[in-house]
């Protein structure tokens, strides 16, 4: 089978679709062929698609540049027959970002965090969406196999910011052949959605017990994991030989 190098654009589409979320953020569109699934995705459950992008020469040593803007993210999205979303030009970096990302999404079902892949502009991205995530949300990191400043925070997203009530999985796979790496933060929902147990096919305790000691580790969970409160406008990393690695 040939590589298909969207093939984590249709993961997180059926990820939206089978969670019925309906608000959904992706800081980072570029040319906005993610966002089309998403937007895609997000239409089958009534939702809107929220993306934020500065369109400029970003990175820490300002080493990229966006080929696109605003204006033709727009035109491509309108040429897929998409109506349901609403792009932004604004660094994120920013606390403009913030307000404005509170304002347009209180709160969030689903986020695609995908723009300046150093560990201090994931952060700083993560820092804005998390508290408004959905107790029953998910955000996905792009490139987190491949590429230090990514892989490195979803490390300490399961260590110094870890606050017991999310899990993440990693899949080594997406854009083809490099296999650049997505790993999926979900918020623990069975804790906040509280469905009871409705049918027995045998197990070692009753379903009151389960729910019960289901209901205590979680609680241990959060009692025993305080993250650390580190601001990503503080943090200094290596900028020293940017760019690809030798192998």
């Amino acid at each position: 089978m040939a590589d298909n190098i969207m093939d984590e654009c249709e993961f997180m589409h059926r990820l939206i679709l089978f969670n019925r979320y309906k608000t959904c953020v992706e800081v980072g569109v570029r040319g906005a062929r993610t966002t089309h699934y998403l937007c895609a995705a997000a239409k089958v459950n009534g939702g809107h698609v929220h993306g934020f992008d500065s369109w400029t020469r970003h990175g820490l040593g300002m080493q990229f540049t966006s080929p696109y803007g605003q204006a033709a993210a727009e035109k491509f999205l309108k040429q897929k027959n998409h109506s349901n979303f609403t792009l932004n030009t604004v660094d994120t970096r920013t606390q403009q970002f913030k307000d404005l990302l509170a304002a347009q999404c209180p709160k969030i079902d689903f986020a695609f965090i995908d723009a300046c892949h150093s560990y201090p502009g994931v952060k700083n991205d993560f820092d804005a969406v998390y508290p408004l995530l959905s107790p029953t949300g998910t955000i996905a990191f792009h490139d987190t196999m491949r590429i230090d400043g990514c892989r490195e925070f979803i490390l300490d997203l399961r260590t110094r910011y870890y606050d017991g009530t999310f899990d993440i999985a990693d899949f080594p796979w997406g854009f083809g052949a490099r296999r650049n790496g997505l790993s999926i933060l979900v918020k623990r929902q069975y804790q906040a959605v509280k469905l009871p147990l409705d049918e027995k096919c045998g197990s070692l305790s009753s379903p009151e017990d389960i729910i019960k000691r289901e209901s205590e580790w979680y609680q241990k969970e959060l009692a025993d994991n305080i993250p650390d409160q580190v601001d990503a406008a503080s943090l200094v990393v290596n900028t020293d030989n940017l760019g690809k690695l030798k192998r």
